[in-house]
């Protein structure tokens, strides 16, 4: 559910972090709003209690609140080099006049960078772990069969169009069409592709743990409860405002811990580089 969350609209994850907070704050506010207060001689117990839950919320709310930005920038630098590093490869390879092995080598290029678009960048397939992928297998001969191992493996369509990089810049050097200066640079090219590449699926998700945010939902409750209860004198007016206010921090702060977390495309910041890729190139 955590999972589906975090891969959910826009909408659907305001909701998730207004709505359960307002069904648990107002009805309190209303108990409390029904109480006469007599005395006010504990409000010090009760302001202690809100300082303390409250430095809690803040401290486990900002560390998840890093934590998924600098996880979510992890992914968007990785994914960033990965293209980079295609871009220059395509560069390369377009420097010379086309042939069919060139023009193989920028179509499997292209279509790597379309796939990882629509699977593992995709809203079901965000790190490159795809929901059902049954549909995209394909299978790639080892190159040690001969002695004595598995004849083939099986692997994403994603990863296997990465080797299939690979063995097209392979296939520029055997048709001899590049010379050894640009040969070494395409090589270098694919090894910073396939690193960055590496780096982008290794990113753990989701990038927030689920017992920070179980902790933080813990805390979270808490404080909803202690806002509700606190009076703060006759007026309602002030309560109301309390309340309120403390509702809308509450579900800015989770909120921007459920949004920061989307690694996908419907992220601008990771849709961009790829939609830029394939405009040029495709």
């Amino acid at each position: 559910m955590y999972e589906s969350l975090l891969q959910s609209s826009f909408l659907v994850r305001l909701l998730v972090a207004v709505v359960p907070a307002m069904m648990v704050v107002v009805p309190l506010t209303l108990m409390s709003r029904k109480q006469t207060v007599v005395s006010r001689d504990d409000d010090n117990v009760m302001t202690t209690a809100m300082r303390f839950v409250g430095a809690a919320f803040i401290f486990i709310g900002s560390f998840a609140n890093f934590t998924s930005w600098q996880g979510a920038s992890s992914a968007n630098a990785s994914l960033k080099t990965e293209i980079a590093s295609l871009s220059a490869l395509t560069e390369t390879i377009l420097d010379y006049k086309t042939n069919s092995v060139l023009q193989d080598a920028v179509s499997k290029i292209t279509t790597y960078v379309q796939t990882i678009h629509d699977t593992e960048l995709s809203k079901t397939g965000i790190k490159g772990f795809m929901q059902d992928s049954t549909k995209l297998e394909r299978k790639q001969r080892t190159k040690n069969a001969a002695l004595g191992a598995a004849p083939e493996v099986k692997r994403d369509s994603a990863e296997q169009q990465a080797l299939d990089i690979r063995s097209a810049i392979i296939s520029i050097e055997e048709a001899q069409v590049v010379n050894d200066r640009d040969l070494d640079r395409m090589l270098k090219q694919v090894d910073d592709f396939q690193i960055a590449r590496r780096n982008r699926l290794s990113g753990t998700w989701p990038l927030v743990p689920e017992v920070v945010i179980s902790t933080f939902m813990v805390i979270t409750l808490a404080a909803l409860v202690l806002i509700g209860r606190y009076p703060t004198g006759p007026r309602r007016d002030l309560k109301w405002m309390q309340v309120l206010t403390s509702v809308a921090v509450v579900s800015a702060v989770w909120f921007s811990v459920l949004s920061t977390q989307d690694v996908s495309v419907q992220s601008e910041r990771f849709n961009v580089p790829i939609e830029s890729f394939l405009a040029r190139y495709k």
